[in-house]
């Protein structure tokens, strides 16, 4: 049987009332270890309904960091993704970058950054 968050919250909410109208003040400690409890299931149950690519939005990677667009200029407009404008190449003051491709179909190397969400750039040596 899978507990939803619901049922946490509800006990909480009715531990915490029997703990004020009874004043078991121990009690309320307990109610909020419920109710406590119930808000990290229900954050877990919103990102596990999450869309794949909203979640990459949402939870940054470690181990590639998202760079703002605002440092570079592009090159070759291939479309929209994420509400980001895709280019083929990026430029920033000092190195040029290509598009590999996705997260899913690009093994992450080094000399790789991350532009637009799930989307890996390579730079070009000159």
């Amino acid at each position: 049987m899978k507990l939803h968050s619901s049922f946490f919250f509800t006990g909480g909410s009715v531990l915490a009332g029997i703990a004020f109208v009874s004043e078991a003040w121990p009690m309320l400690l307990l109610a909020l270890f419920v109710l406590f409890f119930g808000l990290v299931l229900a954050d877990r149950e919103q990102l596990a309904g999450l869309d794949a690519r909203v979640a990459e939005m949402f939870l940054p990677r470690c181990e590639l960091p998202l760079l703002p667009l605002e440092g570079f200029t592009g090159e070759g407009l291939i479309g929209y993704r994420a509400g980001y404008p895709v280019y083929r190449v990026l430029r920033s003051r000092d190195a040029r970058w290509q598009l590999l491709g996705t997260d899913d179909e690009v093994n992450v190397v080094g000399n790789t950054i991350r532009v637009c969400p799930g989307l890996i750039y390579r730079r070009l040596e000159d």
